[in-house]
């Protein structure tokens, strides 16, 4: 187990490494990106387009600061979408002559995201601190856990499910982008109708950024059933996920 963990975070720290190399502000752009994104969201969706969250002062501050809470943790589930089907096919050496422990593939690519999202949150609370913090803040680490749990599951089964069926590539950045606007992460989810709210309450990135957004804007506890019920699904669908990634695993240096 210790040589894993030594494996997972040598191999973590070259991802990083690689994902920067030849930019000029290197990993600088971990921060810089969200920035920029969010000023671009805040100009359309709240200048333009007039979108107010229920709650808060109706500020452009305040309008961003929640768009960039809920936009962290999209970016960590779309990097996992869109990067965890080449996780397996995209190193054939490492399948077909190396004995190599391959669940750590999908493993480091949720690693990168969270390194991601762990800076972004950071800034956010940053940001939530001048407008004053509760000690429910402290709640932030255990309330994103399920969301890590369900990127670990579907980084499993992507990664494997794409050694078969490389169709997966070229959808994903597709569904990634549906995912954004079917979650309220640049408007809130009281303006979606009440017959489809249980889309909002069934979409795990969408209750994990109501529960951070109430964490830090408005010092609110996490609703506890919720989070019991969303771990407890992250938890089976990690174990089915690796169940099905060793259930495949065994034809993968035969397709590639």
């Amino acid at each position: 187990m210790t040589q894993w963990f030594y494996v997972y975070r040598q191999w973590l720290l070259r991802e990083l490494q690689l994902r920067f190399r030849s930019s000029a502000v290197g990993s600088g752009w971990m921060v810089l990106q969200p920035l920029v994104h969010i000023l671009l969201f805040t100009l359309v969706f709240y200048q333009f387009f007039q979108i107010r969250w229920p709650q808060g002062d109706g500020s452009a501050g305040e309008y961003g600061l929640q768009v960039f809470i809920g936009l962290s943790l999209y970016t960590f589930i779309a990097d996992v979408i869109n990067r965890s089907p080449g996780s397996i096919f995209g190193y054939p050496y490492l399948v077909t002559k190396v004995r190599f422990p391959l669940p750590l593939l999908p493993a480091v690519i949720v690693g990168v995201a969270g390194v991601q999202m762990a800076l972004s949150l950071v800034i956010a609370v940053g940001f939530a601190a001048f407008r004053g913090l509760s000690w429910e803040v402290l709640w932030l680490p255990v309330s994103v856990l399920p969301l890590i749990c369900y990127g670990l599951a579907l980084a499993w089964l992507l990664g494997s499910i794409s050694v078969y069926l490389r169709d997966i590539v070229h959808l994903a950045p597709s569904v990634s982008s549906l995912l954004m606007f079917l979650t309220p992460i640049f408007y809130p989810s009281s303006m979606v109708p009440e017959g489809m709210r249980w889309l909002v309450e069934l979409n795990p990135l969408a209750w994990t950024a109501e529960c951070v957004r109430g964490l830090l804007m408005h010092g609110t506890s996490p609703d506890w059933l919720g989070w019991v019920s969303h771990f407890g699904v992250a938890l089976a669908s990690m174990a089915f996920a690796l169940w099905f990634f060793r259930r495949v695993q065994p034809g993968f240096s035969d397709v590639l």
